[in-house]
């Protein structure tokens, strides 16, 4: 049931290829002014998700509403007024800039709140030095950071609803933080923020909320202390994990030791580093 701050609802949405469902009857509501991670193996649906909320594909059935209103009744440019999103890749095949790229968030904006925002967002993302570069000449990570920028740009003109699809894929640890710690910002001056991520690390120090799938079901969902622990992850991923409890901080989770001759994916050692 979505509570009357609930800005993206999502109830009993069943969606798949051909004749396989990759989501299958998923409930959960996305609330402002909170980071909420959503995790789980590789292939256990969570970018097909993310394309549902954002009216990119159609459910077999089931209801994806936001504010109100159904997603798919939503046209482009009220989604885009909603929603901005950070893709896993840029999607722009042509000579952009890195300014022109961000600027793209700003469409329908005048032109010289655009401006000022766009300086913002570079200066913010720490692009100064690369505004006038080509976008695809630039790192992978590099080139993450711009299409965050991009998105808070949107995001200013009216936004509620920020989508991230393993942004921090291309990003080294100090970035992969920097970039966490933006969306806790974001998320407390009101956004409801969403993020896909495979660094446990991250969702275990960040995330307010997660949302954990898994066979293209939602086995769990809550708050982090509530998802994030041995119990709930282990099975999910197939491992024994520990919990290490700290004063004042959050706990840790790792791998429990045994594994390192098969296991050596360290996203699954989930140790934050400040």
């Amino acid at each position: 049931m979505a509570s009357p701050d609930t800005i993206i609802f999502l109830d009993q949405v069943r969606f798949g290829y051909d004749a396989t469902p990759v989501v299958d009857g998923v409930c959960a509501n996305l609330e402002p002014g909170k980071v909420t991670a959503l995790i789980g193996p590789n292939a256990s649906g969570k970018t097909t998700l993310m394309r549902l909320m954002l009216g990119l594909l159609r459910p077999w059935s089931g209801t994806i509403g936001a504010v109100g209103q159904s997603v798919a009744e939503l046209g482009p440019a009220e989604r885009s007024r909603l929603m901005s999103y950070v893709p896993q890749r840029p999607g722009v095949r042509f000579a952009f800039t890195v300014r022109e790229v961000i600027a793209m968030g700003a469409h329908g904006q005048s032109k010289r709140v655009a401006e000022q925002r766009v300086d913002d967002a570079i200066n913010q993302a720490g692009l100064t030095g690369l505004a006038d570069r080509v976008l695809m000449a630039l790192s992978g990570g590099q080139q993450q950071r711009v299409l965050l920028a991009r998105a808070e740009v949107q995001s200013a003109s009216g936004g509620r609803v920020m989508l991230l699809d393993e942004p921090g894929s291309h990003l080294d640890l100090k970035h992969r933080h920097a970039m966490m710690q933006r969306l806790r910002q974001l998320a407390d001056d009101g956004l409801a923020v969403l993020v896909v991520l495979h660094e446990l690390d991250l969702a275990a120090r960040y995330a307010d909320e997660a949302w954990l799938m898994d066979a293209g079901k939602l086995v769990a969902a809550g708050p982090w202390d509530a998802v994030l622990t041995p119990n709930v992850l282990g099975p999910v991923y197939g491992l024994d994990m520990e919990q290490i409890d700290r004063k004042d901080d959050r706990p840790l989770l790792v791998v429990s030791a045994g594994l390192g001759d098969t296991m050596t994916d360290d996203s699954l050692a989930t140790q934050p580093t400040d």
